[in-house]
């Protein structure tokens, strides 16, 4: 599995790569939001992890315009903000899934098994 994750804290980078290790899945970091809007549209990826707090573009717009292209890739919010707000604002932009910081490599791993069942049933 390709995983991009976008996450502009360093700590957590190396946190979730160390997560993608090891869960054995091939994974690209990427510092903000159009640095992920660019890097899904130069290349393929299976799963995204987005945080949604940013700079340049935070990761609910960045996921709107990903959506223009793609609209099938699921897309999981990694966020800080766990308010019924944000919730429903990440939703709505598209996000498929929502996970509450700190979240554990499990905590992935659980709801990317759920996101994949859904996109698989989504295109068949």
């Amino acid at each position: 599995m390709r995983v991009l994750v976008a996450e502009d804290n360093q700590l957590n980078q190396q946190l979730m790569s160390l997560y993608m290790k090891r869960l054995g899945w091939d994974f690209k970091v990427v510092g903000d939001g159009l640095q992920a809007v660019e890097a899904c549209r130069q290349e393929s990826f299976d799963l995204i992890l987005m945080d949604v707090d940013m700079p340049v573009l935070d990761g609910i717009e960045a996921t709107r315009y990903i959506r223009i292209f793609n609209s099938y890739i699921p897309i999981i919010a990694i966020t800080a903000y766990t308010d019924d707000a944000i919730r429903r604002e990440t939703q709505a932009a598209g996000m498929n899934a929502f996970l509450a910081k700190p979240c554990s490599r499990n905590d992935i791993y659980t709801t990317a098994s759920a996101c994949m069942e859904i996109k698989e049933e989504k295109v068949a």
